[in-house]
């Protein structure tokens, strides 16, 4: 990870940027968990191997007059060698495979990405590279080395100290019986730096996970960047919550004309309100504003010829408890049934008398 430049890094990394650097090859894993488990494959199935191998050799040294190109073709001989050979290689390199595949899906799950191996320019750079063998971190793997070659090679040690009584025993062995001696010295020395190897993986995952926490953390300066980055630009967000609110107005300042009345404070407040008596079971408002905004909705109803009504608190009520688009409640029909039946009295416009006519006609019918 590069080093911080400014700022100190006292928030926790977010989400979005934890997803970037998995995304970017940067995961919490363990080199060493991945030697111990092709040390755990080559402790369960070494012995195999080294048995099956020694068979081979065994049989093909002491059967050379039969095994002799004279009686037996060479193609065959070596196809034959082949096959003993897989017989004894080819499990223990699957399971030091499936091993190494189950520890790092353990450690770092399923990740496929091909950007730690892109070309970079800067890791050309000499001098950033010389600097990195005098850093923190160097100094830690560094210790962390000499840590693990110091236990692996106590163990080691302590193993074949116990083992000191065996050794003159081995010079009165037969070749094969030596072979095997040793063999077994060197498995039961193995399984304890499996142990170790695995101890030492586990705590150093550990410290793997905390330093990339440690390296992901970001200043605020970088929160208030990534937030700008994931909720947008303040100046932008303004700039969209202006239109928005410039097409809600022009909508609704499109209804007026359809209104049946507006009320007014007279200067406050305006209202409009629509009422279809054939598709609507209470009047609507189409559209409400206050000081200039309801200055623009009375300019637009003259225009128009819509009623202008003044009952100023009959427009305050319903601007500040009715949305536009709502019904009016019931505990306001009385008042909004005298204010339409005044306009209906008055309202000259043609397209309103056609839609009221037609709806008291519907009426009218429907009760014979």
């Amino acid at each position: 990870m590069p080093e911080e430049t400014g700022g100190e890094k006292v928030l926790p990394a977010s989400p979005q940027k934890k997803r970037r650097a998995r995304e970017d090859g940067n995961v919490a894993r363990s080199q060493d968990l991945n030697s111990a488990a092709a040390l755990t494959a080559m402790w369960l199935l070494g012995m195999h191997m080294f048995t099956g191998m020694a068979s081979a050799v065994r049989y093909y040294l002491g059967a050379l007059l039969e095994l002799s190109p004279d009686r037996v073709p060479l193609q065959s001989l070596a196809v034959r060698a082949l096959a003993d050979v897989a017989l004894c290689v080819v499990p223990f390199m699957l399971v030091m495979l499936a091993a190494g595949l189950a520890i790092n899906l353990a450690q770092v799950g399923f990740l496929f990405t091909a950007k730690p191996i892109i070309p970079k320019p800067e890791r050309l750079n000499f001098v950033s590279g010389f600097r990195k063998f005098f850093t923190l971190r160097t100094l830690v793997e560094l210790v962390k080395s000499l840590l693990k070659l110091a236990i692996v090679g106590t163990l080691v040690v302590m193993a074949i100290q116990a083992r000191m009584d065996e050794f003159p025993t081995l010079m009165e062995l037969s070749p094969g019986a030596l072979v095997y001696a040793v063999a077994g010295m060197i498995f039961a020395v193995w399984w304890r730096i499996v142990l170790a190897m695995i101890a030492i993986g586990v705590l150093d995952y550990g410290f793997q996970w905390w330093q990339r926490e440690q390296d992901l953390r970001m200043t605020r300066q970088e929160a208030k960047e990534e937030m700008k980055e994931m909720e947008g630009d303040p100046q932008i967000k303004r700039r969209i919550r202006q239109l928005q609110r410039q097409i809600a107005m022009q909508r609704m300042m499109a209804e007026v004309p359809k209104a049946d009345v507006v009320i007014t404070n007279p200067t406050e407040y305006a209202v409009a309100l629509r009422y279809d008596m054939a598709t609507m079971s209470a009047p609507v408002v189409v559209a409400k504003g206050a000081r200039l905004l309801a200055e623009r909705i009375r300019d637009v109803a003259a225009e128009h010829d819509v009623p202008i009504v003044q009952k100023p608190e009959l427009a305050q009520t319903i601007y500040r408890t009715i949305d536009i688009g709502q019904r009016i409640p019931e505990n306001l029909f009385h008042a909004v049934a005298e204010v339409l039946s005044f306009v209906y009295r008055i309202d000259r416009r043609a397209e309103k008398i056609r839609e009221r006519q037609a709806a008291w006609g519907e009426t009218r019918a429907a009760a014979v």
